[in-house]
């Protein structure tokens, strides 16, 4: 029952987003108070709805790439920290046994287990591997949580930055 909630709220979220799209981006631009902005980036890096690098970009226009960089990155490891716990304490039953019933993904979950802080700094700065991916996979494969959050702390760090700087200098 759990599961249908998460995919009917997930779902019902991005019609929402798509449908008051263009109310959002307005909101986004007039609106500059930080701590919103901050909460709006929370959310939309939990719902990726865009492609999060054009809400860095977008914010690194708004703010400047330092403010940017702290307001995005703050968002995204509060994100992934909350999208970790959810499937952590709502999933992880289901997820280990899944996770066991493939061989060669229980193979790797057993390396990534031995080895969780440089196999998540990894994945973060692999550009192919989709970012909510790892959160769902670390939380999924019970990895220790501040080795998962010091590790997904760094390893978002240079793409915020490159994002929020080509943002701040978009029209220069």
């Amino acid at each position: 029952m759990r599961k249908w909630l998460t995919v009917f709220l997930y779902v019902s979220l991005i019609i929402l987003t798509f449908i008051y799209r263009y109310d959002l981006l307005e909101w986004l631009r007039a609106d500059h108070s930080p701590v919103l902005s901050f909460i709006a980036a929370t959310l939309l890096a939990f719902f990726p709805v865009l492609p999060y690098k054009l809400i860095i970009g977008l914010f690194g226009y708004m703010y400047g790439s330092t403010s940017a960089l702290l307001i995005c990155w703050c968002a995204t490891t509060l994100a992934a920290a909350i999208m970790y716990g959810l499937v952590k304490y709502l999933f992880q039953q289901r997820a280990v046994t899944y996770l066991a019933s493939v061989p060669s993904l229980h193979k790797f979950t057993s390396a990534v287990q031995r080895r969780p802080f440089v196999s998540v700094i990894v994945a973060r700065l692999a550009p192919v591997v989709p970012q909510s991916a790892v959160n769902i996979y670390a939380g999924a494969a019970g990895l220790p949580f501040w080795s998962y959050l010091a590790a997904t702390g760094i390893g978002k760090l240079p793409g915020i930055a490159l994002y929020a700087f080509l943002g701040d200098r978009l029209f220069e």
